[in-house]
Parts: structure tokens; C-alpha cells; sequence
């Protein structure tokens, strides 16, 4: 008799509790369908603000070109006297060869300088899953590319956060919880953040640029560096994780070898900034400057990229808008002169939000084929 009671008082229990349990999984399901496409739209429209913003100051400075060329053609035809004309003629001429068209781009410098940012970008996700690797976790490689890869077009979203948030997500699908993979994710910035500003100082101390772009260098990369030290990072982690992280030799040595990834991640970079400066013709609105070697203009592209776009990451602007442009501009004014250093800074927004968004959608297409929804932990992990 007291057995029928027991189950009479619990099956109704039983009823009413796995449906109630249904229904939440599928609250939580749907509210994370929602978010992911917030997420997506915020990211497009991101994009596309910044890529029209490009094009806009693209539009500017060609026409300023242009209406030089207005400028002499009028006094060409107001002058009478042909020494003068024959200069303003062989300006013109020049003029007219700068103006960045279909025609003159030299579109092959413009095909291997996306080849350059591509593999650029890769080296940061060896560094991604190298710290993974010290907090305990190990995904395959190429999701880990994928993440880092996916993570890029979240910067165009102000405040940067996107960025942690679409890496995260998708390491959340190798059962990664959020707060190592979050943790993860900033070690990289910051490490990434750190070498380029040691690599912008070590070139620009020798340039003719302010001294407060040689001061931001040199901080940022202190201040950059100072998370990344095992010392430091095992305080950080034992608190966030609340338990002694015993990061031991491994933290050091993901430390070494982060430094060497992201040199090279550099080094790839500034060769692609490299190659789209000489991709667009020279402007002759500068005056003549003596011609420097191949070298010296990689130096300085490196150096003006990676610290472009140290501080732009420090601005929190979407995608470092305007700041980026300004540091590049400054550091290879004396180079190239400024008409041609702006145009080059607006090709490389251009080119780096194309091969981005190539390496995104494959990125994408890798996860949602390699990686089913019932693996995923989302951020309830934690």
C-alpha cells in the first residue's frame, strides 16, 4: 500500500517535471538560435560600414587628384607662356598615370599581397591553441584556425568584444568552457598586441615620426606583454578558475613560442602592406623624395602595419577606423609621400576585409560540417 502511494504521488511528479525540463532546453535552444543571429547581422553590418567607409575615403583622395588636374588644365589654357606650360603639361601627365584605376593597378602585387595576409593570420591561431594547450585543452588544429579565423570579422563591431564572443562560440564546440577559452582568446590579443609594438618600435626609433607614436609603441608592448608572463598569468587564472592553475614550464614555453608565432604573423603582414604599396601607382602631387630600396620599404611597411594596427585595436574603433590610416600615413609620408600612404592604407582595409571574409566563410563552412549542434556546451559550460 505505501509502494502504490509512493508512485501515485510521484508519477504525477514525473509528468509534470519532464516536460517543464523540455520546454526550458527548448527556451534555451531558441534563445541561442536568436543570438547567434544578432551576432551574424551586428558582424554584416559591421562589415559593410567599414568596407563603404573605405571606399568613401578611397573616392576622396582620387578626387583631390583630379581636381588638380582641373586645376592645371585650366592654366594650361589661360598661359601663354611655354616653359610653364611644358611643366604643367608633364604634371598632369604624371597626375593622370596616379589616379589608382582597374587599368594601372598592378593586380598580381594585389593577388600576392592577399596570399601575405592569409597565411599572416595563421600563425595567431598556433598561439590560440598553444595557451589552450597550458589551460588543459586541446582542439584539433584547424578549429582552432577556424576561431581565430571567424574571430576576425568581429572587430569591425565596436568595443572588439564581438571578437571573444564569436572565438569563444566556436571553441564552446569542442566542449571548451568559457572562461579558459575567453582567457585563451585575450592571451593571444594580448601577445599578438605586444609583438607588433616591438616590432613597430624596433623599426620606427630609426624614422622621422613623432615621438609619441615611438612612446606608444614601447608602452604598448610593456603593457601588452605584462599577461602574457607565466608569473602573472598563474595569479590571473587561479582567481578566474578558483583553484591553483599549476601553469608550471609549459606557460613559459608557450610564452617563447607565442613571441615566435606572432613575429612571424608580423613579418607575413608587413610583407603584404609591402606589396599593395607598390601595387598602386606613385602619386605625383608629393615632392620628388629619393628612391629607397626594397628592403627599407618593407621595413617601414612592417612597422607602419603593425603599429596601424596596435593602436587601432587600443582605440576600440571598429576595425581601428581613422587611427589605423593616420599612424600609416605618418610613418610613410617620408617613404612615399602622404597622397600615396593614404591610398595604400585604404587598399589594405579593402584587401584585409576581403580575405577576411574569404577565411570566414570557410572557416564556417569547416564548423557547421565538421561539428554538430549536440556538441556544443555554449556558455553554460563554465
Amino acid at each position: 500500500m505505501h509502494a502504490n502511494e509512493l508512485n501515485s504521488t510521484s508519477d504525477p511528479g514525473t509528468t509534470d517535471d519532464y516536460p517543464s525540463g523540455g520546454n526550458k532546453n527548448r527556451t534555451l535552444s531558441r534563445i541561442k538560435t536568436v543570438a547567434k543571429w544578432i551576432i551574424a547581422v551586428v558582424v554584416v553590418v559591421g562589415l559593410i560600414l567599414a568596407t563603404r567607409s573605405a571606399i568613401d575615403q578611397w573616392k576622396r583622395e582620387t578626387a583631390k587628384v583630379r581636381e588638380r588636374i582641373v586645376e592645371l588644365d585650366a592654366k594650361v589654357a589661360s598661359s601663354k607662356d611655354r616653359k610653364a606650360i611644358a611643366e604643367w603639361t608633364r604634371e598632369r601627365q604624371s597626375l593622370a598615370r596616379s589616379i589608382p584605376s582597374l587599368a594601372n593597378l598592378r593586380w598580381s602585387r594585389v593577388a600576392v599581397a592577399a596570399a601575405f595576409y592569409a597565411l599572416g593570420l595563421l600563425p595567431s591561431a598556433m598561439v590560440l591553441a598553444g595557451w589552450l594547450a597550458v589551460l588543459g585543452f586541446r582542439p584539433p588544429i584547424l578549429l582552432a584556425i577556424a576561431a581565430q579565423t571567424l574571430g576576425h570579422i568581429g572587430k569591425y563591431v565596436p568595443g572588439k568584444a564581438m571578437v571573444v564572443v564569436v572565438r569563444a562560440g566556436v571553441l564552446a564546440k569542442y566542449s571548451i568552457p568559457i572562461v579558459p577559452a575567453t582567457l585563451s582568446v585575450f592571451l593571444e590579443t594580448f601577445m599578438m598586441m605586444a609583438v607588433g609594438a616591438a616590432v613597430a618600435g624596433v623599426v620606427i626609433c630609426w624614422l622621422p615620426v613623432p615621438n609619441w607614436m615611438l612612446a606608444a609603441a614601447v608602452a604598448g608592448s610593456i603593457a601588452a606583454s605584462l599577461p602574457t608572463l607565466p608569473p602573472v598569468l598563474r595569479q590571473v587564472t587561479s582567481r578566474l578558475l578558483g583553484k591553483d592553475s599549476h601553469l608550471g614550464k609549459q606557460a613559459w614555453r608557450a610564452c617563447l613560442q607565442g613571441w615566435a608565432w606572432s613575429i612571424l604573423s608580423w613579418l607575413l603582414i608587413g610583407s603584404s602592406f609591402a606589396m599593395l604599396i607598390t601595387a598602386i601607382p606613385e602619386s605625383g602631387l608629393s615632392d620628388p623624395r629619393p628612391p629607397i630600396s626594397g628592403a627599407m620599404l618593407w621595413a617601414v611597411a612592417t612597422a607602419a602595419i603593425s603599429l596601424a594596427m596596435v593602436i587601432g585595436f587600443a582605440s576600440l574603433l571598429p576595425g581601428g577606423a581613422g587611427v589605423r590610416e593616420l599612424v600609416l600615413t605618418t610613418i610613410l609620408a617620408f617613404a612615399v609621400g602622404p597622397t600615396h600612404a593614404l591610398l595604400a592604407a585604404i587598399m589594405a582595409r579593402l584587401v584585409f576585409i576581403a580575405v577576411e571574409c574569404v577565411m570566414a566563410l570557410a572557416a564556417w563552412a569547416y564548423v557547421n560540417r565538421h561539428f554538430s549542434p549536440q556538441r556544443e556546451v555554449g556558455f553554460t559550460a563554465a
